[in-house]
Protein backbone atom coordinates (compact mmCIF):
# COMPACT_ATOMS: atom_id res chain seq x y z
CA UNK A 1 0.00 0.00 0.00
CA UNK A 2 1.42 3.52 -0.98
CA UNK A 3 1.71 6.31 1.65
CA UNK A 4 -1.23 8.02 -0.83
CA UNK A 5 -3.27 4.75 -0.25
CA UNK A 6 -2.98 4.53 3.60
CA UNK A 7 -3.59 8.32 4.32
CA UNK A 8 -6.98 8.34 2.27
CA UNK A 9 -7.76 4.65 4.05
CA UNK A 10 -6.71 6.85 7.23
CA UNK A 11 -9.33 9.73 6.30
CA UNK A 12 -12.01 7.73 5.47
CA UNK A 13 -11.61 5.73 8.47
CA UNK A 14 -11.92 9.19 10.31
CA UNK A 15 -14.42 10.27 8.77
CA UNK A 16 -16.83 6.83 8.45
CA UNK A 17 -16.67 7.26 12.31
CA UNK A 18 -17.96 10.75 12.37
CA UNK A 19 -20.71 10.01 10.28
CA UNK A 20 -21.52 6.82 12.69
CA UNK A 21 -20.99 7.80 15.65
CA UNK A 22 -21.69 11.57 16.49
CA UNK A 23 -25.52 10.75 15.62
CA UNK A 24 -25.37 8.26 18.15
CA UNK A 25 -23.94 10.21 20.63
CA UNK A 26 -26.84 13.00 20.38
CA UNK A 27 -29.43 10.05 20.23
CA UNK A 28 -27.68 8.23 23.73
CA UNK A 29 -27.64 11.70 25.09
CA UNK A 30 -31.50 12.62 24.27
CA UNK A 31 -32.10 8.80 25.91
CA UNK A 32 -30.79 9.89 28.94
CA UNK A 33 -32.74 13.54 29.30
CA UNK A 34 -35.22 11.92 28.86
CA UNK A 35 -34.67 10.21 32.14
CA UNK A 36 -35.90 13.55 33.69
CA UNK A 37 -38.70 14.98 31.82
CA UNK A 38 -38.72 18.19 33.87
CA UNK A 39 -35.34 18.96 32.82
CA UNK A 40 -35.72 18.07 29.60
CA UNK A 41 -38.79 20.34 29.01
CA UNK A 42 -37.17 23.20 30.41
CA UNK A 43 -34.17 22.55 28.48
CA UNK A 44 -36.22 22.51 25.22
CA UNK A 45 -38.06 26.03 26.70
CA UNK A 46 -34.87 27.59 27.18
CA UNK A 47 -32.98 26.62 23.75
CA UNK A 48 -36.52 27.27 22.24
CA UNK A 49 -36.20 30.55 23.75
CA UNK A 50 -32.56 31.28 22.71
CA UNK A 51 -34.22 30.59 18.74
CA UNK A 52 -37.36 33.17 19.41
CA UNK A 53 -34.41 35.68 19.96
CA UNK A 54 -32.23 35.34 17.50
CA UNK A 55 -35.60 34.80 14.97
CA UNK A 56 -36.43 38.16 16.47
CA UNK A 57 -33.82 39.86 15.45
CA UNK A 58 -33.03 38.60 12.12
CA UNK A 59 -36.37 39.22 10.79
CA UNK A 60 -36.95 42.63 12.43
CA UNK A 61 -33.96 44.12 14.32
CA UNK A 62 -31.51 43.75 11.68
CA UNK A 63 -33.35 44.93 8.41
CA UNK A 64 -33.93 48.02 10.50
CA UNK A 65 -29.90 48.61 11.21
CA UNK A 66 -29.23 47.33 7.49
CA UNK A 67 -31.02 50.53 6.02
CA UNK A 68 -27.31 52.34 7.65
CA UNK A 69 -23.99 51.86 6.76
CA UNK A 70 -22.13 53.75 9.08
CA UNK A 71 -19.19 52.76 10.33
CA UNK A 72 -17.63 55.76 12.64
CA UNK A 73 -16.47 55.05 16.48
CA UNK A 74 -17.87 57.56 18.95
CA UNK A 75 -14.58 59.36 18.85
CA UNK A 76 -14.94 59.92 14.58
CA UNK A 77 -18.57 60.59 14.43
CA UNK A 78 -18.04 63.87 17.70
CA UNK A 79 -15.26 64.79 15.22
CA UNK A 80 -17.40 64.51 12.33
CA UNK A 81 -20.49 66.10 13.48
CA UNK A 82 -18.59 69.08 14.56
CA UNK A 83 -18.33 69.63 11.05
CA UNK A 84 -20.86 69.24 9.34
CA UNK A 85 -23.50 69.89 12.47
CA UNK A 86 -24.15 73.78 10.67
CA UNK A 87 -25.19 72.16 7.59
CA UNK A 88 -26.53 69.04 8.02
CA UNK A 89 -28.04 68.52 11.30
CA UNK A 90 -30.88 66.23 10.77
CA UNK A 91 -28.61 63.77 9.35
CA UNK A 92 -25.92 64.46 12.48
CA UNK A 93 -28.81 63.80 14.47
CA UNK A 94 -29.61 60.71 12.60
CA UNK A 95 -26.72 59.64 12.76
CA UNK A 96 -26.53 59.97 16.69
CA UNK A 97 -29.67 58.34 17.16
CA UNK A 98 -28.94 55.44 14.92
CA UNK A 99 -25.26 54.76 16.82
CA UNK A 100 -26.53 54.95 20.09
CA UNK A 101 -29.60 52.98 19.46
CA UNK A 102 -27.23 50.24 18.06
CA UNK A 103 -24.99 50.45 21.36
CA UNK A 104 -28.00 49.92 23.09
CA UNK A 105 -29.04 47.03 21.06
CA UNK A 106 -26.63 45.46 21.53
CA UNK A 107 -25.91 45.54 25.21
CA UNK A 108 -29.92 44.63 26.14
CA UNK A 109 -29.22 42.12 23.72
CA UNK A 110 -26.04 40.30 25.48
CA UNK A 111 -28.80 40.87 28.19
CA UNK A 112 -31.76 39.14 26.70
CA UNK A 113 -29.40 36.27 25.52
CA UNK A 114 -27.58 35.76 29.20
CA UNK A 115 -30.87 33.98 31.14
CA UNK A 116 -30.54 30.31 29.21
CA UNK A 117 -26.76 30.45 29.77
CA UNK A 118 -27.90 30.78 33.93
CA UNK A 119 -30.54 28.87 33.89
CA UNK A 120 -29.09 25.82 31.85
CA UNK A 121 -26.15 26.29 34.16
CA UNK A 122 -28.34 25.65 36.98
CA UNK A 123 -30.28 22.97 34.72
CA UNK A 124 -27.16 20.99 33.63
CA UNK A 125 -24.41 22.23 35.56
CA UNK A 126 -20.66 21.75 34.66
CA UNK A 127 -21.65 19.45 31.63
CA UNK A 128 -23.22 22.95 29.84
CA UNK A 129 -19.82 24.71 30.24
CA UNK A 130 -17.98 21.93 29.41
CA UNK A 131 -20.18 21.18 26.32
CA UNK A 132 -19.93 25.05 25.60
CA UNK A 133 -16.35 25.66 26.51
CA UNK A 134 -15.35 22.25 24.03
CA UNK A 135 -17.45 23.72 21.62
CA UNK A 136 -15.84 27.21 21.71
CA UNK A 137 -12.17 25.76 21.47
CA UNK A 138 -12.57 23.65 18.87
CA UNK A 139 -15.05 25.95 16.62
CA UNK A 140 -12.76 28.94 17.31
CA UNK A 141 -9.47 26.84 16.43
CA UNK A 142 -11.78 25.72 12.54
CA UNK A 143 -12.87 29.24 12.31
CA UNK A 144 -9.55 31.23 12.94
CA UNK A 145 -6.68 28.28 12.93
CA UNK A 146 -7.85 25.99 10.13
CA UNK A 147 -9.68 28.64 7.84
CA UNK A 148 -8.10 32.33 8.67
CA UNK A 149 -4.73 31.90 9.00
CA UNK A 150 -4.00 28.74 7.65
CA UNK A 151 -6.02 29.08 4.67
CA UNK A 152 -6.18 32.41 4.25
CA UNK A 153 -3.06 34.29 5.92
CA UNK A 154 -5.67 36.83 7.38
CA UNK A 155 -3.19 38.02 9.82
CA UNK A 156 0.22 37.35 11.33
CA UNK A 157 1.07 35.21 14.45
CA UNK A 158 4.25 33.23 15.65
CA UNK A 159 4.55 29.51 14.71
CA UNK A 160 3.62 28.92 18.15
CA UNK A 161 0.04 30.37 18.40
CA UNK A 162 -0.42 29.34 15.16
CA UNK A 163 0.17 25.39 15.74
CA UNK A 164 -1.86 26.12 18.63
CA UNK A 165 -5.07 27.48 16.48
CA UNK A 166 -4.16 24.78 14.21
CA UNK A 167 -4.11 22.15 17.50
CA UNK A 168 -7.61 23.66 18.06
CA UNK A 169 -9.27 23.11 15.25
CA UNK A 170 -7.76 19.46 15.11
CA UNK A 171 -9.93 18.79 17.75
CA UNK A 172 -13.16 19.52 16.00
CA UNK A 173 -12.77 15.88 14.17
CA UNK A 174 -12.94 17.61 10.65
CA UNK A 175 -10.01 15.65 9.42
CA UNK A 176 -5.86 16.94 9.64
CA UNK A 177 -5.45 20.86 9.25
CA UNK A 178 -3.43 20.06 6.27
CA UNK A 179 -6.08 18.51 4.00
CA UNK A 180 -8.78 20.69 5.25
CA UNK A 181 -6.68 23.58 4.00
CA UNK A 182 -5.93 22.58 0.75
CA UNK A 183 -9.22 21.41 -0.18
CA UNK A 184 -10.61 24.61 0.91
CA UNK A 185 -8.27 26.64 -1.02
CA UNK A 186 -9.50 24.10 -3.79
CA UNK A 187 -12.78 25.45 -3.57
CA UNK A 188 -11.68 28.97 -3.34
CA UNK A 189 -9.94 28.34 -6.50
CA UNK A 190 -13.13 26.50 -8.30
CA UNK A 191 -16.19 27.91 -6.61
CA UNK A 192 -19.47 26.87 -8.14
CA UNK A 193 -17.89 24.55 -10.97
CA UNK A 194 -17.55 21.13 -11.36
CA UNK A 195 -14.03 21.30 -10.04
CA UNK A 196 -15.17 22.44 -6.71
CA UNK A 197 -15.22 20.02 -4.07
CA UNK A 198 -18.60 20.87 -2.62
CA UNK A 199 -20.81 22.97 -4.86
CA UNK A 200 -24.55 22.51 -4.04
CA UNK A 201 -25.65 23.50 -7.60
CA UNK A 202 -26.88 20.98 -10.34
CA UNK A 203 -24.81 20.56 -13.62
CA UNK A 204 -26.41 17.27 -14.75
CA UNK A 205 -29.77 16.47 -14.80
CA UNK A 206 -30.89 12.88 -14.61
CA UNK A 207 -33.52 10.84 -15.17
CA UNK A 208 -33.85 11.08 -10.91
CA UNK A 209 -35.60 14.91 -11.97
CA UNK A 210 -34.06 17.93 -11.21
CA UNK A 211 -35.69 18.04 -7.64
CA UNK A 212 -33.60 14.84 -6.68
CA UNK A 213 -30.78 16.19 -7.83
CA UNK A 214 -30.93 18.80 -6.23
CA UNK A 215 -31.35 17.35 -3.06
CA UNK A 216 -28.22 14.74 -3.83
CA UNK A 217 -25.97 18.09 -4.89
CA UNK A 218 -27.42 19.73 -1.28
CA UNK A 219 -26.36 16.43 0.76
CA UNK A 220 -22.83 15.87 -1.26
CA UNK A 221 -21.75 19.99 -0.54
CA UNK A 222 -23.15 19.49 3.28
CA UNK A 223 -21.30 16.37 4.15
CA UNK A 224 -20.98 13.20 1.62
CA UNK A 225 -17.84 15.51 -0.25
CA UNK A 226 -15.51 14.45 2.49
CA UNK A 227 -15.68 11.23 1.36
CA UNK A 228 -15.98 11.24 -2.04
CA UNK A 229 -13.28 13.98 -3.07
CA UNK A 230 -9.52 12.80 -3.66
CA UNK A 231 -6.80 13.46 -0.89
CA UNK A 232 -4.57 16.40 -2.06
CA UNK A 233 -1.68 14.40 -0.13
CA UNK A 234 1.74 14.32 -1.31
CA UNK A 235 2.75 11.15 -2.16
CA UNK A 236 5.71 9.61 -0.47
CA UNK A 237 7.47 8.82 -3.77
CA UNK A 238 8.10 12.10 -5.40
CA UNK A 239 9.61 14.88 -4.21
CA UNK A 240 7.90 18.15 -4.19
CA UNK A 241 9.25 19.18 -7.95
CA UNK A 242 7.85 15.96 -9.19
CA UNK A 243 4.69 16.59 -7.25
CA UNK A 244 4.12 19.91 -8.74
CA UNK A 245 4.71 18.77 -12.08
CA UNK A 246 2.39 15.88 -11.81
CA UNK A 247 -0.43 18.30 -10.17
CA UNK A 248 0.04 20.93 -13.08
CA UNK A 249 -0.04 17.65 -15.91
CA UNK A 250 -3.38 17.00 -14.37
CA UNK A 251 -5.79 20.50 -14.39
CA UNK A 252 -9.77 19.54 -14.47
CA UNK A 253 -10.79 18.13 -17.37
CA UNK A 254 -11.69 21.09 -19.72
CA UNK A 255 -14.24 18.62 -21.69
CA UNK A 256 -16.00 18.12 -18.42
CA UNK A 257 -15.72 21.32 -16.89
CA UNK A 258 -18.74 23.25 -16.34
CA UNK A 259 -19.98 26.39 -14.05
CA UNK A 260 -23.32 28.07 -13.68
CA UNK A 261 -24.47 30.16 -16.70
CA UNK A 262 -24.24 33.84 -14.51
CA UNK A 263 -21.04 33.15 -13.90
CA UNK A 264 -19.33 32.88 -17.53
CA UNK A 265 -17.88 36.07 -17.39
CA UNK A 266 -15.21 34.63 -15.17
CA UNK A 267 -14.45 31.92 -16.80
CA UNK A 268 -14.75 33.00 -20.73
CA UNK A 269 -13.69 36.52 -21.14
CA UNK A 270 -15.02 38.57 -24.39
CA UNK A 271 -14.56 41.79 -26.12
CA UNK A 272 -16.66 44.46 -27.09
CA UNK A 273 -18.13 42.53 -29.97
CA UNK A 274 -18.75 39.57 -27.76
CA UNK A 275 -15.39 37.34 -29.69
CA UNK A 276 -14.05 35.28 -26.86
CA UNK A 277 -10.73 36.15 -26.48
CA UNK A 278 -9.58 34.35 -23.75
CA UNK A 279 -11.09 30.41 -23.03
CA UNK A 280 -11.93 28.63 -20.63
CA UNK A 281 -9.58 26.31 -20.83
CA UNK A 282 -6.97 29.15 -20.45
CA UNK A 283 -8.46 30.25 -16.77
CA UNK A 284 -9.06 26.92 -15.88
CA UNK A 285 -5.11 26.31 -16.35
CA UNK A 286 -4.47 29.54 -14.81
CA UNK A 287 -6.15 29.09 -11.77
CA UNK A 288 -5.06 25.47 -11.52
CA UNK A 289 -1.38 26.90 -11.68
CA UNK A 290 -1.58 28.86 -8.99
CA UNK A 291 -3.90 26.23 -6.89
CA UNK A 292 -0.95 23.85 -7.35
CA UNK A 293 1.23 26.45 -6.07
CA UNK A 294 -0.75 27.20 -3.21
CA UNK A 295 -1.35 23.37 -1.94
CA UNK A 296 3.38 22.99 -2.67
CA UNK A 297 3.12 25.35 -0.42
CA UNK A 298 0.43 23.80 2.53
CA UNK A 299 2.68 20.61 2.01
CA UNK A 300 6.05 22.53 3.03
CA UNK A 301 5.07 24.33 5.83
CA UNK A 302 6.30 23.14 8.87
CA UNK A 303 3.57 23.92 11.50
CA UNK A 304 0.96 22.60 9.36
CA UNK A 305 3.29 19.57 8.50
CA UNK A 306 3.49 19.10 12.51
CA UNK A 307 0.06 19.49 13.11
CA UNK A 308 -0.99 17.30 10.52
CA UNK A 309 0.78 14.43 11.23
CA UNK A 310 -1.52 11.23 11.90
CA UNK A 311 -0.43 10.82 15.42
CA UNK A 312 -0.32 13.97 16.51
CA UNK A 313 -3.72 14.46 14.87
CA UNK A 314 -5.15 11.56 16.64
CA UNK A 315 -3.89 12.48 20.03
CA UNK A 316 -5.69 15.73 19.83
CA UNK A 317 -9.02 13.97 19.31
CA UNK A 318 -8.22 11.33 22.22
CA UNK A 319 -7.36 14.91 24.27
CA UNK A 320 -10.81 16.68 23.16
CA UNK A 321 -12.84 13.39 24.91
CA UNK A 322 -10.19 12.31 27.61
CA UNK A 323 -9.81 15.86 29.24
CA UNK A 324 -13.50 16.43 29.52
CA UNK A 325 -14.21 12.55 30.56
CA UNK A 326 -11.25 13.20 33.61
CA UNK A 327 -11.79 16.27 34.47
CA UNK A 328 -15.33 16.93 34.23
CA UNK A 329 -17.05 14.02 34.10
CA UNK A 330 -18.23 14.45 30.91
CA UNK A 331 -18.99 10.66 29.08
CA UNK A 332 -18.08 10.31 25.64
CA UNK A 333 -21.61 10.50 23.75
CA UNK A 334 -21.69 14.13 25.69
CA UNK A 335 -18.74 14.52 23.36
CA UNK A 336 -19.53 13.11 19.82
CA UNK A 337 -22.95 15.34 20.47
CA UNK A 338 -20.74 18.47 20.63
CA UNK A 339 -18.80 17.26 17.61
CA UNK A 340 -21.38 16.22 15.90
CA UNK A 341 -23.16 20.07 16.27
CA UNK A 342 -19.89 21.91 15.48
CA UNK A 343 -19.25 19.57 12.44
CA UNK A 344 -22.75 20.17 11.03
CA UNK A 345 -22.89 23.66 11.34
CA UNK A 346 -19.79 24.15 9.50
CA UNK A 347 -20.81 21.76 7.00
CA UNK A 348 -24.02 24.79 6.53
CA UNK A 349 -21.29 26.92 5.43
CA UNK A 350 -20.53 24.55 2.76
CA UNK A 351 -24.14 24.52 1.73
CA UNK A 352 -26.73 26.70 3.22
CA UNK A 353 -24.27 30.02 2.85
CA UNK A 354 -24.44 28.63 -1.07
CA UNK A 355 -28.20 28.66 -1.49
CA UNK A 356 -29.76 31.24 1.48
CA UNK A 357 -29.04 34.74 2.32
CA UNK A 358 -27.59 38.12 1.61
CA UNK A 359 -25.27 38.81 -1.17
CA UNK A 360 -24.07 42.58 -0.44
CA UNK A 361 -21.09 41.66 -3.17
CA UNK A 362 -20.70 40.59 -6.52
CA UNK A 363 -18.35 37.73 -6.64
CA UNK A 364 -18.12 34.50 -9.30
CA UNK A 365 -20.33 31.91 -7.26
CA UNK A 366 -23.50 32.03 -4.91
CA UNK A 367 -21.70 32.96 -1.81
CA UNK A 368 -24.33 34.44 0.55
CA UNK A 369 -24.34 35.83 4.03
CA UNK A 370 -26.53 33.66 6.40
CA UNK A 371 -27.27 36.03 9.35
CA UNK A 372 -28.13 31.84 11.37
CA UNK A 373 -25.11 30.87 10.42
CA UNK A 374 -23.02 33.64 11.78
CA UNK A 375 -24.26 32.99 14.58
CA UNK A 376 -23.75 29.02 15.01
CA UNK A 377 -20.49 29.11 13.32
CA UNK A 378 -18.78 31.70 15.21
CA UNK A 379 -18.63 34.54 12.24
CA UNK A 380 -18.42 32.09 9.26
CA UNK A 381 -22.15 32.62 7.90
CA UNK A 382 -20.45 36.19 6.42
CA UNK A 383 -19.63 34.01 3.51
CA UNK A 384 -20.25 36.48 0.94
CA UNK A 385 -18.21 38.99 2.35
CA UNK A 386 -15.41 36.62 2.63
CA UNK A 387 -16.11 35.60 -1.31
CA UNK A 388 -15.45 39.14 -2.03
CA UNK A 389 -12.10 39.49 0.03
CA UNK A 390 -10.26 35.83 0.92
CA UNK A 391 -7.62 37.93 3.19
CA UNK A 392 -9.86 40.11 5.38
CA UNK A 393 -9.95 38.80 8.84
CA UNK A 394 -13.46 39.94 9.36
CA UNK A 395 -16.00 38.31 7.62
CA UNK A 396 -19.28 40.32 9.22
CA UNK A 397 -17.74 43.38 8.52
CA UNK A 398 -21.21 45.70 8.56
CA UNK A 399 -22.76 46.77 12.06
CA UNK A 400 -25.45 44.45 12.22
CA UNK A 401 -23.46 41.57 11.66
CA UNK A 402 -22.28 38.68 14.23
CA UNK A 403 -18.14 37.58 14.22
CA UNK A 404 -16.80 36.24 17.27
CA UNK A 405 -13.90 35.30 15.22
CA UNK A 406 -12.68 38.49 13.90
CA UNK A 407 -13.31 39.42 18.08
CA UNK A 408 -10.69 36.85 19.20
CA UNK A 409 -8.58 37.79 16.11
CA UNK A 410 -8.13 41.68 17.65
CA UNK A 411 -8.53 40.50 21.04
CA UNK A 412 -5.34 38.64 20.18
CA UNK A 413 -3.82 41.58 18.51
CA UNK A 414 -4.50 43.85 21.65
CA UNK A 415 -2.18 41.29 23.54
CA UNK A 416 0.50 41.01 20.84
CA UNK A 417 -0.64 37.67 19.65
CA UNK A 418 -1.54 38.89 16.39
CA UNK A 419 -0.39 41.28 13.74
CA UNK A 420 -0.69 42.95 10.16
CA UNK A 421 -4.60 42.16 10.50
CA UNK A 422 -5.99 42.64 7.30
CA UNK A 423 -9.30 44.09 7.06
CA UNK A 424 -11.41 46.55 5.05
CA UNK A 425 -11.68 50.05 4.87
CA UNK A 426 -14.52 51.99 6.15
CA UNK A 427 -14.24 53.33 2.50
CA UNK A 428 -14.83 49.80 0.78
CA UNK A 429 -17.53 48.79 3.81
CA UNK A 430 -19.87 52.18 2.96
CA UNK A 431 -19.40 51.92 -1.03
CA UNK A 432 -20.43 48.01 -0.95
CA UNK A 433 -23.53 48.89 0.67
CA UNK A 434 -23.99 51.74 -1.46
CA UNK A 435 -23.60 49.03 -4.82
CA UNK A 436 -25.69 46.58 -2.56
CA UNK A 437 -28.81 49.37 -2.20
CA UNK A 438 -28.54 50.00 -5.90
CA UNK A 439 -28.65 46.43 -6.68
CA UNK A 440 -32.04 46.12 -4.29
CA UNK A 441 -34.26 49.30 -4.86
CA UNK A 442 -36.42 47.10 -3.05
CA UNK A 443 -34.74 47.27 0.01
CA UNK A 444 -36.86 49.68 3.23
CA UNK A 445 -35.42 52.52 4.55
CA UNK A 446 -34.07 56.00 3.24
CA UNK A 447 -32.36 56.67 -0.32
CA UNK A 448 -29.22 55.96 -1.43
CA UNK A 449 -28.22 59.24 -1.66
CA UNK A 450 -28.40 60.51 1.97
CA UNK A 451 -25.94 57.68 3.33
Amino acid sequence: MTQKESNRLFERALISFFLIMPPLGGLMVLFNALQNPPVFWQTVGWIGYWIALIGIHIKWVRPYFRRYPWVASYKELLARSRKLMPKKPIQVRRAWRNRILRSLYRFGFFLLVLPPFIALHLLHGHHFWWFFGMYMVCGFGVTVGYHRIGTHPSFKTSPLMRGILLAMGSGAMQGPAGEWIKKHSKHHAFGETTADPHSPYVFDETKRGIFMEQFYCFMHSFMMWAVREPALTKPSGMNFEQWREHLLNNPPDKDTFKFREEDRYFWEVKDASGAVIVPTETLIRQRWGKLVETLVNIEKDPVIKFVSNPIFYVAILILTFAVPYYLGGISLWESLARACYLNWVTFCVNSVCHIWGEQPFQVPDNSRNNAVIEIMALGEGGHNTHHKSELWAQHGIFPWQFDPAAWLIKTLRVFGLARDLKLPTKGQIVKAWVQWRQREPGMQGYPVKSA
